[in-house]
């Protein structure tokens, strides 16, 4: 049906354990070499002792004469009984396996907050809360809320990720001991697949992808944890289609052209581009009677392009993917002759970079009003680096009395009009992302408005929300 870029909870546990280090030799191995070093010199002797098969103990020592730690030493004529001496190497693993005490150490073990397991999870895919709201990438609560307690009950859980810690996979666990300070909650980037039943549309099924993959584990957590309503993620993004549709209004959405037919024009105009581009190419590189011939197609595909360019920017009411949000915003910016529009909820430095400060600018020294609503709330958690964004624009406001920067406080709307051009009003926000193609999530989808009456209307109704006179002067 949909869906989403989202953050999985986990935290960072700092864990007290007491670990012992791997011996370089196996159990039975070491028991041979304390049995020899003790003056147990025949395999008989020494699988007596240790109450094994006889068999049994000569394999073992005949890998520790092949690795070098015992020496055979031919009986005598009368008794022809072999025995067995440490060789120097074999000294040195029994003095190192003797030295082998354990060791207290504190481990920084993840907790995943939906399957409530210890994991193992890098650096470089640990994202922090802050980072997430500054992509706006949907946080998935942990279920429960609590972060995890810490006993030596966990000894078994945490010894299966320990070998995946670097600098403690040579080491065994022995027991986990306490915590040992404070946990702090991290996510995990995933992607949030969300299904709809062909027979019951009632019923959503979500699934998440991490790093490319589907985790099940996952899915049936969140399944279990009653997900879906408890943070409204199917709501969240079946909601902003019908947040922008009531601001359309009935009758627009009627002459909304179908998705589909849309869909067909946008991939017949992307494919005359890539056969437009693949000509050109090959004209550089032709020979001079195969250039005319090249020149001859490329101009027809340039004519069928432009065509269908034509017959899209045609449609009077129309959606808009993701990906197109960014080029016509850079468009506004570069063609609007009498009046800039643009109402965001929020204000990112990502996209009031240098660029754009300087279009602004360009446009009001063309006489060009421009008009900027944002606000979601009153500001005063946001980072500094988006502050300084936005009082760039705050003195843009200073030096230019054509140039109105309001902040409503209040605002979810995400509206762009150009002139009398174009209208569009979507839940795309405007200054905080720069619409990645690879993120065409269907709550940034918006819809395209070129009919003349219905862009004054919206204008109309958001220059008085603003608090702006809508005068002919400005137009």
């Amino acid at each position: 049906m949909t869906y989403r870029e989202v953050g999985l909870p986990h935290w960072d546990v700092p864990i007290r354990c007491r670990l012992l280090k791997n011996k370089s030799l196996g159990v039975l191995d070491e028991f041979i070499l304390r049995c020899i070093e003790a003056g147990l010199a025949v395999s008989d002797d020494v699988a007596g002792f240790l109450v094994l098969p006889v068999e049994v103990v000569d394999a073992a020592m005949g890998r520790l004469v092949l690795s070098g730690h015992i020496i055979a030493v031919p009986g005598t004529s009368k008794t022809q009984v072999v025995r067995y001496v440490l060789s120097d190497r074999g000294k040195r693993a029994a003095k190192e396996l003797t030295d082998i005490t354990p060791e207290e150490r504190t481990l920084r073990m993840a907790y995943d907050g939906l399957t409530r397991k210890y994991v193992f999870v890098e650096k470089s895919m640990r994202w922090r809360p802050r980072d997430l709201r500054d992509l706006h990438i949907l946080e998935i609560p942990a279920f429960p809320a609590d972060p995890p307690a810490v006993s030596p009950e966990d000894t078994s859980a945490v010894a299966s990720v320990l070998r995946r810690i670097t600098e403690t996979a040579q080491h065994d666990l022995l027991t986990v001991m306490t915590l040992d300070g404070k946990r702090e909650k991290f996510f995990v980037r995933a992607l949030a697949l969300v299904f709809e039943s062909v027979d019951r549309p009632e019923e959503i099924y979500v699934q998440f992808a991490i790093d490319g993959r589907v985790s099940e584990e996952h899915d049936l957590a969140f399944a279990k944890a009653e997900g879906q309503r408890k943070i409204g993620i199917v709501g969240s993004l079946r909601d902003a289609d019908s947040v922008v549709d009531a601001l359309l209004g009935d009758e627009l959405i009627k002459q909304r052209a179908d998705d589909a037919e849309v869909e067909t024009i946008r991939r017949t105009t992307e494919n005359f581009r890539v056969q437009l581009s693949s000509l050109e190419e090959q004209t550089e590189k032709a020979s001079a009677e195969k250039r005319e011939q090249l020149v001859d197609l490329a101009t027809g595909v340039a004519r069928r392009l432009d065509d269908a360019e034509a017959t899209l920017k045609r449609i009077p009411v129309r959606v808009l993917e993701v990906h197109e949000h960014a080029p016509l915003l850079a468009d506004a910016l570069d063609a609007a002759k009498e009046q800039l529009l643009i109402i965001s909820p929020w204000i990112r430095a990502a996209v009031i970079d240098d660029r754009f400060v300087k279009s602004v600018r360009r446009l009001l020294e063309s006489d060009v009003a421009v008009v900027i609503g944002y606000g979601i709330d009153d500001g005063k958690f946001i980072n500094e680096r988006d502050r300084a964004a936005e009082k760039r624009l705050q003195r843009l406001a200073v030096e230019f009395d054509k140039f109105r920067f309001i902040r409503l406080g209040d605002t979810h709307a995400k509206i762009l009009i150009v002139d009398h051009s174009y209208a569009v009003v979507t839940s795309f926000n405007w200054l905080s992302f720069r619409g990645d193609p690879n993120r065409p999530f269907r709550d940034e989808r918006g819809t395209l408005i070129t009919i003349e009456e219905e862009v004054k209307r919206l204008r109309s109704d958001y220059m008085a929300r603003l608090g702006a006179a809508d005068t002919p002067s400005a137009y």
